[in-house]
């Protein structure tokens, strides 16, 4: 197997040689994927490189802060017809939660995948595999490719990288946080990131809405005897706050911060007829990701998710799944 530096001096000989590269962002998309994706973005444009940034779902409101968001295509139609040579995937532990799938049989020609991640459940699926689980984040990642490269790093492109540090870390206060990565954001200061734009983004973004939404999260807390404390939040609790799915994010990470609490799970109800269940745990011993696997998800060790069919249904007994 090659060594990271070895590996990073393949990506960027296909970089170099490619002509049409597609970049993607998994769906649903967080401050890690797109950052990660977007300073990949914002270099290729200043070396005059011709790409495209896919993502099956549009940019949370609370993201759009980030250089070159806008230029992120949707839909297969618009990119289905290009002949890319490369394409790039960053921060999706596999090719489903890519969400991709389709699209790839569409795409004209066979082009050459690279795979750059930091999930340790993710499979190696490209040609180009760079999987590293001590990372925290694939942000992290892409800074190293940048500096082992000896490419400069603009101030565009160090606000995305630590975007990406900054909300796989949970604010630099959870497991997935290091040395490496607090020295990295550290000279990513240096380079001009935009730490208050991205803090009053990303943490002091909250809404009298988004405040409602999670004190219905919070009187619905339940503790279960096996150490798992639980809550949901139904479709009906967001049109009530006036909220949107985005006032959801950081809630599992904000109630991972109970003390005895073995495993943190939050369940939403998703208007396509889904519950999306967040896994979040600080003990150790506890590995979320291998019980998100066995629902069809994935994740880390500390931090992990999956989605089922069905709908949240309250009964005397207590909250529920029906459809599973």
């Amino acid at each position: 197997m090659p060594d990271k530096l070895q590996t990073f001096q393949t990506i960027k000989q296909a970089i170099d040689q490619a002509d049409e590269i597609l970049l993607i962002a998994h769906q649903k998309p967080d401050g890690d994927t797109l950052g990660a994706n977007l300073a990949m973005a914002n270099w290729l444009r200043d070396i005059g490189k011709h790409f495209h940034i896919y993502c099956l779902h549009p940019v949370p409101q609370h993201l759009r802060y980030l250089p070159l968001w806008e230029h992120i295509l949707y839909t297969d139609e618009e990119i289905a017809h290009i002949p890319f040579d490369l394409i790039i995937f960053i921060d999706s532990s596999s090719l489903s939660y890519a969400g991709i799938g389709p699209l790839l049989e569409k795409i004209k020609g066979e082009p050459i995948l690279i795979n750059i991640d930091h999930h340790p459940t993710n499979p190696n699926f490209a040609k180009i595999n760079l999987v590293e689980p001590t990372a925290s984040s694939a942000s992290e990642l892409i800074y190293q490719f940048f500096e082992s490269q000896q490419i400069q790093i603009t101030r565009d492109m160090a606000t995305c990288i630590l975007t990406g540090i900054l909300t796989d870390t949970g604010g630099f206060s959870n497991l997935a946080t290091t040395q490496a990565s607090m020295e990295i954001a550290g000279k990513l200061l240096g380079y001009g990131a935009k730490f208050r734009t991205i803090t009053n983004f990303t943490v002091r973004n909250k809404t009298v809405n988004t405040l409602k939404l999670w004190g219905r999260a919070l009187d619905r807390l339940t503790r279960h005897e096996d150490g798992v404390v639980s809550t949901v939040i139904t479709q009906n609790d967001l049109l009530e706050c006036e909220a949107t799915k985005d006032d959801l994010e950081g809630i599992a990470n904000f109630l991972n911060a109970l003390q005895d609490a073995k495993i943190v799970m939050v369940l939403k109800e998703d208007p396509a007829g889904f519950v999306k269940v967040s896994l979040r745990t600080t003990q150790e011993g506890v590995d979320v990701s291998a019980l998100a696997q066995k629902f069809g998800g994935g994740g880390h060790k500390k931090a992990a998710g999956f989605s089922v069919p069905g709908k949240l249904i309250h009964t005397p007994k207590g909250w529920r799944i029906e459809g599973v």
